[in-house]
């Protein structure tokens, strides 16, 4: 089964998961001042090469470290949402996306991902619940709730990733098949933009990791608590082996 670390990054998110065919997926990544850098972090799980990196989106939280990840592990496939978002002020780690995302990096193939593709690593079955099709326009954020949502299941276990998903993305999800999961990382590092109430009902995930730094004014962890027991990488990375 799958083994899967959520990574003590602070304010943003970074997942690793480890198939047992020896595929290596990351889910977004992020350098905090604080804690090992990126690369470290997975050296130290005993990675040597990726295979495949996912950007839920490209906001800084979801992208630093990414070029030296890269240049070291020199992943073979890039997925993303598809959309242009250019940040104030541009970072080296957004430029390096950007050369990724339009295939100006040899030994990387982008793939754009949306909500409804689907594909299978080993016995484990990927599912892409975002983002939407067509893109939402006119949101609080348009990055944020235009994000790849992913469902990992094996067996008859499923965890969901997500990004930063807000109410907006949330009202167009088709939650049948991300019902029931194990694990579910809430959205938007557990914050109350993140939360959503129609989300939480459809879903009924069993255990809730939220990956933060220290919890900020609009912290909605309590309210992840009354749903399912929560683990939060504020002090340590978070491993789970999917049942």
């Amino acid at each position: 089964m799958p083994t899967y670390t959520f990574f003590a990054v602070d304010k943003g998110n970074m997942t690793l998961i480890q198939f047992p065919n020896g595929v290596s997926f990351l889910v977004d990544c992020r350098r905090s001042e604080n804690r090992k850098s990126p690369l470290e972090y997975l050296e130290s799980k005993g990675v040597r090469s990726l295979d495949f990196v996912v950007i839920t989106h490209p906001h800084r939280d979801h992208l630093s470290g990414l070029e030296e990840v890269c240049e070291a592990l020199r992943p073979q496939y890039l997925w993303h949402n598809g959309r242009y978002f250019e940040p104030d002020p541009v970072y080296d780690d957004w430029v390096f996306y950007e050369e990724l995302r339009g295939g100006k990096i040899s030994y990387c193939s982008p793939v754009e991902v949306r909500a409804g593709q689907t594909a299978t690593i080993g016995n484990a079955n990927l599912l892409l619940a975002g983002p939407p099709s067509p893109y939402l326009t006119g949101t609080t954020d348009d990055e944020n709730n235009n994000g790849v949502i992913l469902s990992v299941t094996s067996g008859k276990s499923k965890v969901v990733v997500t990004g930063d998903t807000q109410e907006e993305q949330w009202d167009v999800v088709d939650f049948r098949s991300l019902a029931n999961p194990a694990v579910f990382v809430a959205s938007h590092h557990g914050r109350e933009t993140g939360f959503s109430e129609k989300a939480m009902e459809r879903l009924k995930p069993q255990h809730i990791v939220i990956s933060d730094g220290k919890p900020a004014q609009t912290d909605a962890t309590d309210k992840y608590r009354r749903i399912a027991p929560v683990s939060t990488t504020r002090e340590n990375s978070v491993v789970v082996q999917q049942p």
